[in-house]
C-alpha cells in the first residue's frame, strides 16, 4: 500500500470537521524544508496504521493582490479568523503568538488527527535531517525516534477496528 499526499484547500480543512470525517491532516507545504526532511518517514508510520491518505494543507496562498501570504501571518481581519478557526477546531495551544494578536502561533510541519470531526491530538516539531537523522536547529541530538514514537502514539488515535482508510 502506498500513503498518498492529497492536497486540500482551506474549505476542506473546516469540512472535515464540520462533516465529522476521520483523517491525518498535515499543515505545511513543498516550500518547508522542516516538512520535506519528515515526509517520508510520516507515511512509512501511516501505513503501519493502514492510513493511505494524508490530507495536505498549505497555508501559503496567493491573496487578491497577486501576493504569496501565509494564512498564520493573520494580515487581514478575514485571514485572521479562518486561522483562528483552524486554531480552535485542532485545540492548539501555544505560549507564542501571532504578531499583534492572541492566537498562538502555528508552526510547520504540524499534524492533526481528525476523528468523527473532532480534532484527538496534534504534534508539532521543526526537525531538520542531516546524515540520515532528524535534529532540531543547532542541536546535533538525535530525535528520529522520539519524532516516530509521537507519531505513532498521534496515528493510534485514528484507528478505528475492522475499518480501513
Amino acid at each position: 500500500m502506498e500513503v498518498a499526499i492529497k492536497k486540500i484547500e482551506y474549505s476542506e480543512l473546516i469540512h472535515m470537521f464540520d462533516s465529522l470525517d476521520t483523517g491525518l491532516v498535515y499543515i505545511g507545504g513543498e516550500w518547508c524544508n522542516n516538512c520535506s526532511d519528515v515526509l517520508n518517514l510520516v507515511k512509512d508510520i501511516a501505513k503501519k496504521h493502514n492510513i493511505d491518505t494524508i490530507y495536505n494543507y498549505d497555508p501559503v496562498f496567493i491573496n487578491v493582490y497577486g501576493e504569496k501570504e501565509d494564512l498564520r501571518d493573520c494580515k487581514s481581519l478575514e485571514i485572521k479568523l479562518k486561522y483562528y478557526a483552524i486554531v480552535e477546531k485542532s485545540g492548539f495551544k501555544s505560549k507564542e503568538l501571532v504578531k499583534d494578536t492572541l492566537i498562538p502561533k502555528i508552526h510547520v510541519p504540524f499534524y492533526m488527527a481528525i476523528k468523527n470531526g473532532t480534532c484527538q491530538g496534534y504534534y508539532t516539531i521543526e526537525l531538520y535531517k542531516d546524515n540520515g537523522i532528524l535534529h532540531e536547529l543547532n542541536s546535533n541530538i538525535d530525535k528520529t525516534e522520539e519524532f516516530k514514537e509521537k507519531m505513532d502514539e498521534l496515528l493510534s488515535k485514528l484507528e478505528i477496528k475492522d475499518r480501513k482508510f
